[in-house]
């Protein structure tokens, strides 16, 4: 297979991300929860913003944030509930696998991304890997409290454990206010405007 066909093949394993659903969800009775590549995406939003606040560097956070996942293309995503009895492939080592066949320049950044995030629980992390993964905690729990609101009762466990996982400092008051905003608050004026009803402040 030549570079380019490489590329793309991975380009296909990425997407693939797109039907790997968010596991937990199910134990929370979500009946159709979102796939790993929606909650990525707002993890890389969210890297991107708690980077900049604590004077990191957003571009490097977010790609963290947006690869984080990557190797869960082939072991799937293991909810806490199973990762006692279910031994997995290092997530380092599935992406030295994902990146077989690509330029060896790209293979490496795609492989140190991937080791950058796993490492942000050691004192060794760096400041983008600590943003990416609080980003990925905070939008655990921006996501329960979306379900939440949906009508979801069973996501509070999800919320209290992803506020204790929270370590910088951008990322503990942005994890204080998502359990006070509305999800629907973003278009609170829009439905204003349109003489809609608008969401309740205790949603």
């Amino acid at each position: 297979m030549d570079q380019d066909s490489a590329i793309v093949s991975f380009a296909y394993e990425a997407g693939h991300l797109k039907r790997v659903p968010r596991a937990g969800w199910q134990l929370a009775g979500v009946s159709s929860p979102e796939s790993v590549a929606e909650h990525s995406f707002r993890v890389g939003v969210l890297a991107y913003v708690i980077a900049v606040q604590e004077g990191a560097n957003p571009d490097r956070a977010a790609a963290l944030g947006l690869f984080h996942d990557l190797p869960e293309t082939r072991i799937g995503d293991v909810p806490s509930v199973g990762k006692e009895y279910v031994t997995t492939t290092d997530a380092v080592a599935v992406a030295v696998e994902q990146v077989a066949g690509l330029p060896d320049a790209l293979a490496q950044h795609v492989v140190a991304l991937i080791r950058e995030h796993e490492s942000a629980k050691t004192d060794e992390a760096t400041l983008e890997a600590r943003c990416s993964r609080d980003a990925d905690k905070i939008e655990c729990l921006m996501q329960a409290r979306e379900y939440a609101v949906a009508g979801n009762t069973q996501v509070g466990p999800w919320i209290a454990s992803m506020v204790n996982a929270v370590r910088t400092e951008t990322g503990k008051r942005l994890a204080a206010s998502a359990q006070e905003v509305p999800p629907g608050i973003w278009w609170d004026r829009f439905a204003r405007d349109y003489g809609l009803p608008v969401v309740k402040p205790e949603a």
